[in-house]
């Protein structure tokens, strides 16, 4: 079995999110890919779909040599190479949350409701098996705190702390896995956990180069020749003073999709370059279920399929931009947007504000996106949908 990762704390971390105990950690969109695809275990291109990307190899909990601290708890140590901290046990589980500053940070103070990136260690306190962390595999998790997606321990543990902190959250079991446990035993029944925990400062939202020379970009009239694979993130072709609709033909029906420069510039302006090269043309949605999102934009229809390059995340204030007819870059973890995306087709609003939204379906949903959905396959994570779902043709107008 896979390790728990931000699977497990999207899954606790997660577990109401995703509607029941016993789901996979919330069967979101994702590219699996080369480098430049995502996964959707929340929209997302990569391998497993049916969690979150995970941030290791992590089978087996770690093996990790532990000393005994005067105080009588372990000291576990880090890896310096990752940034993993030492993180020193309490003596004796405990029997409410534990929250210590280790380093105090200079961001904002996060409140409940706040999106937050973080990196983590998670630890058993009973014997300081390390059951997850994400410095390994160089992925942070994002997440809303105070809102029910994670762990009572972290949800209420988190809120008030400063971006840039690190902090310890110990953690009884009561506000952790309780008498269920998780990982399929990596957490037992009734275990205390202890998690150090790097709030990260939100990085400076990305930004657009000048606008390109025409003959750099694709055709306005559409005449370019069909091109699916490229060095680099295109050049900006789109003018974000204007405003861009996309007209998607299926075979399902016929979608229009608003798309949002403002918001969302670097993915409106990858999707209208991708369209007028006619990347999308003849590609299946390669992966739809009922209920909740229909995945696309990958021209192998395998869920690994790619431009060849990726760019960078410009996420929503909240998930309660996840709404029907939203449509969002899936992805393989923090920056890995491609030409993989998801149409949202039912209730989304469970998934953490870890995908890109850049447009909504304004015309199309109470007949083709209905269409489309029910050609999902409620069973394998949505992988083959029952019916092919093909675009046959995307057609950009700006005005």
């Amino acid at each position: 079995m896979r390790r728990l990762s931000a699977a497990v704390l999207a899954a606790a971390l997660v577990v109401s999110a995703c509607g029941s105990d016993d789901e996979p950690a919330a069967e979101q969109p994702t590219d699996e890919a080369d480098e430049s695809t995502n996964e959707f275990d929340e929209p997302a291109e990569s391998g497993d779909a049916d969690e979150p990307a995970e941030s290791g190899d992590a089978d087996e909990p770690a093996d990790v040599a532990t000393t005994v601290a005067s105080d009588g708890g372990l000291l576990v140590p880090g890896d310096p190479a990752t940034g993993k901290p030492d993180v020193q046990l309490p003596a004796e589980a405990p029997t409410e949350l534990q929250v210590t500053v280790l380093e105090e940070g200079d961001g904002d103070v996060v409140e409940a409701g706040d999106s937050i990136t973080v990196d983590y260690r998670g630890l058993l306190i009973a014997d300081g098996t390390e059951f997850d962390n994400s410095y390994d595999g160089g992925q942070p998790f994002t997440v809303v705190i105070g809102a029910g997606q994670v762990i009572p321990g972290w949800d209420e543990g988190l809120v008030g702390v400063t971006e840039g902190s690190r902090v310890q959250l110990d953690i009884p079991p009561d506000m952790a896995y309780g008498a269920q446990g998780a990982g399929g035993g990596l957490i037992p029944p009734d275990a205390a956990l202890t998690f150090v925990v790097d709030v990260r400062e939100p990085a400076p939202p990305p930004t657009l180069a000048p606008q390109a020379d025409a003959a750099d970009c694709p055709a306005v009239d559409g005449s370019s020749e069909q091109q699916r694979q490229f060095d680099a993130y295109p050049p900006t072709c789109i003018d974000v003073t204007k405003t861009y609709t996309a007209e998607v033909v299926t075979n399902m029906g016929d979608l229009t999709i608003a798309l949002d420069p403002d918001e969302a510039p670097l993915a409106v302006n990858n999707f209208v370059t991708l369209a007028r090269y006619h990347y999308f043309d003849g590609t299946n949605c390669h992966r739809i279920i009922p209920g909740f999102m229909a995945q696309c934009g990958d021209p192998t229809a395998t869920g690994t399929g790619g431009p060849g390059y990726s760019f960078p995340d410009e996420l929503p204030e909240s998930s309660a931009e996840y709404a029907l007819g939203t449509v969002a870059m899936a992805n393989s973890g923090p920056n890995t947007n491609g030409s993989q995306f998801f149409m949202i087709t039912g209730d989304a609003t469970f998934l953490p504000p870890s995908y890109t939204v850049f447009g909504v379906v304004v015309d199309g949903i109470e007949d083709a996106l209905a269409d489309i959905d029910a050609a999902g396959n409620p069973d394998d994570n949505g992988v083959p949908p029952l019916e092919e779902v093909v675009i046959e043709s995307v057609t950009i107008n700006e005005s």
